[in-house]
């Protein structure tokens, strides 16, 4: 795939964000029970400070059996127990009976959350999958096939990581601190507003470090992108890799992607390395400023309780505590950033061939194709200045069942006009038409069932060969699949192996021959039983002694049907009811091949050439 030229803008977060919460709208409901459990959850966290201060000041230090607030009312059941010992158990008990309850109400509540956030991702990554399967052609050979993968499996993990890990402890989290902040200003305002002074400069070092960050996870997202695309790109040609003895060259390239992303990551945890120590720093002075302000208020006139003390030690980490959390979290939050970014860019790209609001269904068609003065220059990206014109007003009819050949030199516009007919790309002028319909004004899915497409290059899946043969028909029979084998002369290898039909047959096919792929490939047409068939180049990439067997299997399979078909092969051109030459995307000559090969022009030095090197090789 080309590279794409436009790097990744930087987006302000807050409608990023935004975007984030209006997708979970859908979950909505279990989020709310998810925060009405928090919200009953929460106090029961914060419990047992209190219990402490009441054992100190009440059980502890005086010689009072109870005491009139509800503590007191609740552990003494009222007045009902007297004694300190007894109080202490009661006191305990009920600190342990209320941690209880809130665990419980805690674990329903992550685990609800949690399967909210598995579900969001879930529908996501679909998501992300769908657009990517609907886009255009043109769109995807733009981008490079490593950093969409990137982006659909490891931008989409990042940020599960947030959704799941974060989202969770931010409100649990802040709820907790809000409500803490509560109770210790009820307790000592005076102590309560000191212990908080500083986590005001933490507010502002947190914008400070969020402002400098995001740039730095945005690029490092980009370059794990790069790392995909080279591995990918890598893998995919290990074969041209090998024969030119470039491994120590990719080597070091692919060692310079992973450098720029390791400086990335360097600069991303010197950032780090820097804010969180510092902010820890920050926030232990609230501990010093407890300690301090509510040690000075005993000492003057005890206005500020031992168990005043205890509780705001208690609740100390509660009030710090979630400032690191949030820290941590903070720094996930801004990751999941850079990445969601990443994916709305996939999500936010145009169709660029979309169904129009009027398009029809074609339920059944005869096959009639028409180019009509189409000229075409592919899509390119929005930096580029121009594309070449690949095609010039070309004109050309195609009844149907009729076998139409397209011939010409490498690079004249021939594959590009079977990538037009089943609309991968739609023309920059002119129309296309199927049955008198414009292409543009049809629903692509409903065209392309029409369709099969055997290709110079065959792409098998890494499945069974049962699987591939029925993968436009995954409805056929055991009994439908043999028939289409046989009509394809696929049937007698794929019985000698192992495991018959069964067969895996690898990444991309490499089990097999290039001739056994191109046979699978047309019993798969055969089965779709497509009322058009495109043919390019199917027999140039197959060992001589299967291109009889193929041959043959192809002058079955165009039988009754509107067939399109690019060759160099001069069997399969005379087979053709009609030819149309294409020298630099303009049609040169056309009509019957016989009447083509008698008129001195470019067919008929292909065919002339093509006898003569027949010739010398029987010589020889």
């Amino acid at each position: 795939m080309t590279e794409s030229a436009n790097p990744t803008p930087q987006r302000h977060p807050g409608p990023v964000f935004r975007r984030l919460l209006l997708l979970l709208r859908p979950h909505w409901p279990g989020i709310g029970i998810g925060l009405i459990l928090l919200l009953m959850s929460a106090p029961c966290e914060l419990f047992a400070p209190l219990v402490w201060q009441w054992v100190t000041d009440v059980v502890v230090l005086s010689h009072r059996a109870t005491n009139q607030t509800w503590l007191g009312k609740l552990f003494s059941f009222d007045g009902w127990i007297t004694d300190r010992f007894h109080l202490l158990i009661s006191a305990t008990t009920w600190m342990f009976v209320v941690y209880l309850v809130g665990e419980a109400l805690g674990t329903i509540e992550s685990n609800l959350l949690n399967r909210i956030a598995q579900k969001f991702i879930l529908k996501l990554r679909n998501r992300v999958y769908h657009k990517l399967q609907t886009q255009s052609l043109g769109y995807l050979q733009r981008q490079r096939t490593g950093d969409l993968m990137s982006r659909a499996m490891g931008d989409v993990d990042e940020l599960q990581l947030f959704i799941v890990g974060g989202i969770d402890q931010i409100i649990s989290e802040g709820l907790i601190w809000v409500i803490t902040v509560v109770i210790v200003m009820m307790i000592d305002w005076r102590v309560a507003s000191a212990s908080l002074a500083p986590l005001i400069l933490v507010y502002f070092l947190l914008r400070f470090f969020n402002k400098h960050i995001r740039p730095i996870y945005t690029a490092t997202r980009n370059r794990l992108g790069d790392i995909s695309t080279r591995l990918q790109e890598n893998l995919s040609g290990i074969l041209v890799i090998k024969i030119f003895g470039r491994e120590q060259a990719e080597a070091r390239r692919f060692h310079d992607s992973t450098q720029a992303y390791y400086d990335q990551q360097i600069k991303a945890i010197n950032a780090r390395s820097i804010f969180f120590p510092f902010s820890r720093v920050v926030g232990f002075f609230s501990n010093v400023f407890m300690i301090g302000v509510g040690g000075y208020y005993m000492l003057k006139d005890y206005s500020f309780t031992a168990g005043n003390l205890v509780a705001f030690r208690g609740y100390w980490w509660r009030l710090f505590g979630p400032i690191q959390t949030l820290a941590r979290v903070n720094d996930m939050v801004q990751r999941a950033l850079a990445a969601a970014t990443r994916i709305f860019e996939v999500l936010d790209a145009p169709d660029e061939l979309p169904d129009a609001s009027d398009a029809v269904d074609l339920p059944a068609v005869r096959g009639e194709l028409s180019l009509r003065d189409v000229s075409f220059q592919y899509p390119i990206e929005a930096s580029a200045n121009s594309a070449p014109q690949v095609l010039h007003r070309i004109t050309l009819n195609i009844q149907p069942g009729q076998t139409v050949a397209l011939c010409g030199p490498s690079g004249s516009g021939k594959s590009t006009i079977l990538s037009l007919l089943p609309r991968f790309y739609d023309p920059t002028e002119g129309a296309i038409t199927l049955d008198q319909h414009d292409l543009r004004q049809v629903r692509r899915e409903s065209l392309r069932k029409h369709f099969a497409l055997v290709q110079q290059e065959t792409f098998l899946f890494n499945d069974s060969i049962l699987d591939n043969i029925r993968y436009g028909h995954p409805q056929a029979t055991m009994e439908q699949v043999v028939l289409a084998a046989q009509a394809a002369n696929a049937h007698g290898f794929i019985n000698s192996l192992p495991n018959g039909y069964h067969t895996k047959v690898g990444e991309r096919g490499i089990r097999l021959s290039g001739g056994q792929k191109q046979r699978i490939s047309i019993a798969r047409a055969f089965l779709a039983n497509p009322t058009i068939l495109l043919l390019d180049e199917p027999t140039s990439s197959v060992e001589p002694d299967s291109e009889a067997a193929i041959i043959a299997a192809l002058d079955r399979l165009m039988v009754g049907r509107t067939t399109v078909l690019t060759s160099h092969r001069p069997s399969l051109i005379q087979q053709a009811d009609q030819v149309y030459v294409i020298e630099n995307g303009r049609i040169v000559e056309s009509g019957p091949p016989g009447d083509l090969a008698r008129n001195g022009g470019w067919l008929a030095r292909f065919l002339r050439s093509a006898d003569e090197i027949s010739s010398d090789i029987a010589a020889k």
